[in-house]
């Protein structure tokens, strides 16, 4: 990474602290994800940047991959449990992060086990820039996690990111592991997201789909699939929602749209992911990148802000 790499990295992650600290503003129960979800994407917009994806907002026993959508009424109620995950994409230079929301006495240990574990790991990565391994990194969240009676989330991972692709290998486990890389070695950076559950602490796919991605360009019958595909060009490989396109077309007709796309292959869906009916779930996270020239780690979106 270069200085003018990093330096629109740092511009991107204050931006992202900035919504994120928006959301903070925002939320509380008798709200709904239209109002959370859109006021944070057009308060992106306005500082000459983009969502990376749609705003996640996963609730309960939702891990991540849930969104808003204008056609549903979602409420924030005073039990609930809500992550709220935002990208920034500068040029396709992309941080990313996540708080949990609890209006409830009753999930405050939760909250702070896996902000704990987050902030633990910024600690040791900090103090050890140059020697710190992934698999310290999943040791360190596991340990902090399970001290609180809780379980990390054994499926879902930090990650590597590039240009204009959030997910990127090598992925930073949640739980102890034998990946030996140093952070310092990655060519990119990356982001630690730290899930902690009352559940299985293990994620499947839900029925519900508010995320896709672009993944190849082929040929459709549909007209109306084939202007959204050219629409769906236009966010360069990252995720978006199926509200962000196809706006002069009637519900139905998008719909039948993305059908003919998924069908094709054209783009993918990413479900909601979720632990086990009941459970809850909360999520902390931040972007980091290693500044070869001045021998140290970056705290992009520096997380201490929104979660302390």
């Amino acid at each position: 990474m270069n200085k003018t790499e990093i330096d629109i990295l740092k511009k991107s992650g204050n931006i992202n602290n900035r919504a994120q600290k928006l959301a903070k503003k925002i939320i509380k129960p008798g709200i709904s994800f239209l109002e959370i979800g859109t006021q944070i994407e057009n308060y992106i917009k306005e500082q000459d940047a983009v969502p990376a994806w749609p705003v996640n907002l996963s609730i309960n026993h939702e891990a991540a991959h849930n969104s808003y959508s204008p056609e549903e009424q979602v409420i924030l109620k005073e039990t609930d449990v809500l992550k709220v995950d935002v990208g920034v994409s500068i040029d396709g230079y992309i941080t990313d992060s996540s708080q949990t929301f609890i209006f409830s006495k009753a999930h405050e240990k939760l909250k702070e086990s896996s902000d704990k574990a987050l902030l633990k790991s910024k600690d040791y990565i900090f103090n050890n820039p140059h020697t710190v391994t992934i698999s310290k990194i999943g040791e360190i969240i596991e340990e902090t996690i399970t001290s609180y009676g809780y379980k990390p989330v054994s499926n879902l991972t930090g990650h590597t990111i590039t240009r204009y692709t959030t997910h990127n290998q090598p992925s930073i486990p949640n739980i102890k592991n034998n990946i030996n890389i140093k952070l310092s070695d990655i060519e990119s950076w990356f982001a630690i997201e730290p899930f902690s559950s009352t559940g299985k602490g293990f994620v499947t796919e839900g029925n519900n789909v508010y995320i896709f991605i672009f993944e190849e360009d082929v040929s459709v019958r549909n007209p109306n699939a084939r202007k959204i595909l050219e629409e769906i060009k236009s966010f360069n490989g990252m995720a978006f929602s199926e509200f962000w396109v196809g706006k002069e077309l009637s519900s139905f007709d998008r719909k039948v749209a993305f059908r003919e796309l998924l069908k094709a292959r054209a783009i993918s869906a990413y479900p909601v992911l979720i632990d086990k009916k009941d459970s809850f779930v909360s999520q902390a996270e931040t972007t980091f990148v290693y500044d070869k020239e001045n021998k140290e780690i970056i705290d992009l979106i520096n997380i201490n802000e929104i979660i302390e």
